[in-house]
């Protein structure tokens, strides 16, 4: 009955340290407010760079898995390319051994002075302080630095537990029966393997090897192929993230699994090698906490050191497991459409700042689509093709799919704890993305307007065509400047765009005017001139949405609650008058004449 209280004990202070690192890793990702990510990104030019970041983001986080789930998740958004997650991976490996190192601090004894600052007193004094911070905190940053000290707390407190519970385990039968058949490498690393992927933490199952050395009985011979196998285990978390994603995702998370798979056969040949044809002095020795921890990072070190040179193949490796599809030219705008689908990854939704970033860039793909459909329209006007008419329709129902994608990947996003700012850009893009989809539809209609012209045998007269056209090239740049007002935030292109309204305003109604006079004395049919009509009220339209994004663009510049088209203009003729003045001529000269 006692050995069953022991074993639940155990099992509480594996719950505690695997807590404490994940209250650690969450709350350190969420303070950093993106920052993570955007360190991530930034290092992608060098590989020593990458190797050196991913060490110290996986030290920060005390998570390998942690890490390497978030470059998976950056590959799969296309942030990332496939070789520059290669390095980081291989430092997230090694500063996942800081933890074992870390726990080593519990095993330090020394003079009543010296056990003040050993982890069983400052775990306690940690998750008071902690509990101080949360509940007293003025600000959610407090709070957040409250729950990371807490989980310190909690780490080494778990860590604590499990030592004394596994220190009165020596004298169980049990438990060296067990230990003697791990010492067989293929058990060994097989038990590492399915310890570390039920955990989901190769620092937890090592920190379990570190406890249970406290017994006398853990050996080198049991040790070693058990870390060996932790590392292969610890893979599992980077191929379920990656499952449903790009296959650059799939192969970057086959890279970690490559990586320390490489590295355990590179072991287990020289150590079993070795050990068979001369033998360790020590290979039955009992092993301590220190040496398994340095045991673990000496494996990741020199893995590292040995792959390192060789990233370039293990790329290469990853291509021949997962191939491409081969596309033809037709799947080009699938292709397309697909790809950009990666960026609202679950995963990213889970890192704010990118999160709204990829979310704008998908949006912006929305806008492109749109634009392209616009334009494809204007064609079948002089030359219509039922083949380019589908196409349209294809484009139309991709941007109707990236429609509900990104409103749902959006929502998602808007119901997490996320900054002033953070909300107010998410619904923003909600806004923009909902009149990107309108300028869609509208597009549409054109192409659709335009077969009813053809199979009715309508056609403009060429007074019609040359007015129609006029407009159409306004609604055309203006959809043109308001993908770039997206993409770059400029104030004067919001000006430009507000000019574009002004001026297609005055010149909608004086082609009306003058249609009805051409269809007054015969010059033009009815059917043309209500076709006619339609067409001017659907690039009326795109322009009207066009501003609508200006102005919720402005807000997200500006980090500022929605204003109305009349607020807006206000704003712009207090503020940019000479501005607008000097816009509005530019297009009586580009477009009236």
């Amino acid at each position: 009955m006692n050995t069953v209280i022991s074993i639940i004990k155990l099992l509480g202070g594996v719950a505690l340290l695997i807590y404490g690192m994940k209250i650690l890793s969450t709350n350190l990702k969420q303070i950093s407010g993106g920052k993570l990510e955007k360190i991530l990104i930034s290092v992608t030019d060098n590989k020593f760079k990458g190797l050196i970041t991913g060490i110290l983001i996986t030290v920060a986080t005390q998570s390998s898995s942690a890490t390497t789930v978030i470059v998976v998740g950056l590959v799969n958004a296309e942030i990332l390319k496939l070789r520059n997650a290669i390095p980081i991976i291989m430092g997230a490996n090694i500063g996942t051994t800081i933890t074992s190192q870390i726990l080593r601090l519990t095993s330090l004894e020394g003079s009543s002075w010296i056990s003040l600052f050993t982890p069983a007193v400052i775990a306690p004094i940690l998750i008071v302080i902690g509990l101080l911070l949360t509940q007293f905190a003025k600000n959610k940053r407090m709070t957040t630095v409250g729950q990371m000290v807490i989980g310190v707390g909690l780490l080494f407190t778990g860590m604590i537990t499990m030592v004394d519970i596994a220190s009165g385990f020596s004298e169980l039968p049990i438990l060296s029966e067990i230990l003697s058949k791990l010492s067989n490498p293929i058990l060994g690393v097989l038990a590492g393997a399915l310890i570390t992927l039920l955990v989901q933490s190769s620092a937890a199952t090592v920190g379990i090897l570190q406890a249970l050395s406290t017994t006398g009985i853990i050996t080198y011979s049991t040790t070693i192929p058990v870390i060996l196998g932790q590392n292969i285990g610890t893979c599992g978390t980077s191929i379920l993230s990656s499952i449903g994603g790009s296959k650059n995702a799939k192969r970057t998370a086959m890279v970690h699994l490559y990586f320390n798979l490489i590295g355990t056969i590179i072991f287990l040949i020289f150590i079993y090698s070795f050990q068979f044809l001369i033998g360790f002095p020590f290979w039955e020795e009992a092993v301590d906490m220190g040496k398994i921890a340095n045991f673990h990072t000496s494996f990741n070190v020199v893995s590292t050191i040995i792959l390192f040179p060789f990233i370039g193949l293990i790329e290469k490796l990853t291509m021949i497991t997962i191939r491409d599809n081969k596309r033809t030219s037709e799947d080009d705008d699938e292709g397309d459409y697909l790809s950009v689908l990666n960026m609202l990854d679950e995963r990213v939704s889970k890192m704010p700042s990118l999160a709204i970033t990829n979310s704008t860039n998908v949006i912006e793909s929305m806008g492109v689509l749109a634009e392209k459909n616009f334009r494809k329209s204007m064609f079948l006007l002089k030359d219509f093709q039922t083949k380019k008419l589908d196409k349209i329709q294809q484009r139309e129902d991709a941007i109707d799919r990236l429609d509900e994608e990104v409103v749902e990947f959006l929502v998602k996003l808007g119901s997490l704890d996320l900054s002033k700012q953070e909300s107010v850009s998410v619904t923003a893009l909600l806004k923009i993305e909902t009149e990107f989809e309108k300028i869609g539809d509208y597009a549409y209609k054109f192409s659709k307007k335009i077969e009813n012209m053809h199979e009715k045998n309508i056609q403009f007269s060429e007074f019609a065509y040359s007015d129609f056209e006029k407009i159409y090239n306004v609604a055309e740049d203006a959809i043109l400047t308001t993908i770039r007002v997206l993409k770059k935030r400029d104030a004067n292109d919001i000006i430009e765009i507000e000019a574009l309204k002004e001026f297609a305003e005055m010149q909608i109604e004086k082609n009306r005017n003058a249609h009805i006079q051409r269809l007054k004395v015969g010059k033009c049919n009815v059917e043309s001139g209500i076709a006619f009509l339609e067409l001017l009220t659907i690039c009326e339209k795109v322009i009207d949405h066009c501003l609508n994004i200006s102005i919720a663009t402005t807000n997200y510049m500006n980090n500022e609650n929605f204003v109305t088209k009349q607020e807006f203009r206000k704003k712009v003729y207090k503020t940019k008058t000479e501005i607008l003045k000097n816009k509005l001529n530019e297009c009586n000269h580009k477009y009236a004449t």
